[in-house]
């Protein structure tokens, strides 16, 4: 009886341990104050190795990073979104194209004016996909919410 158990135990182990979903990106979202009533926003993308988030600009290929910024009657967004970090590019034959992305961190930043001075928030959401050399996880969709004080 004691070895049923004990290979139930096991079993048990092992399924939950493949059972647990890979995230190899962790995100951080700040506001930096750069004047009276502007602000960029900053998403941070930390991924661990060995695998790359794609850039906004991939072209054809696999899903690149989307930010959506619900609106807000008190923010002005102002230009596109920009991208800060080391970014790589390599021709992938699977998509027979070449393709950007990023390894270790990539921030994308977006700036905002607000149209009167006052606490509020910024909401939206991230779509974003992975790879690594030997296989690519599906898109996904993450919400955020930002205080801009």
């Amino acid at each position: 009886m004691k070895k049923v158990v004990i290979f139930c135990f096991l079993l048990f182990v092992i399924f939950s341990v493949n059972a647990q979903k890979l995230n190899p990106v962790k995100w951080t979202f700040e506001s930096i104050k750069k004047s009276d009533k502007s602000f960029d926003i900053v998403c941070t993308a930390n991924v661990e190795s060995p695998w790359h988030i794609y850039s906004q600009f991939v072209g054809k290929g696999p899903v690149p990073t989307t930010l959506k910024f619900k609106p807000n009657p008190l923010i002005q967004i102002k230009g596109a979104v920009k991208e800060i970090g080391k970014i790589e590019k390599h021709y992938d034959k699977n998509f027979d194209a070449e393709i950007a992305y990023f390894t270790t961190k990539v921030q994308f930043v977006q700036s905002i004016t607000l149209k009167v001075a006052s606490k509020t928030k910024l909401t939206g959401t991230i779509e974003y996909m992975v790879c690594n050399d030997d296989r690519c996880l599906p898109p996904t969709t993450i919400p955020f919410e930002v205080a801009i004080q």
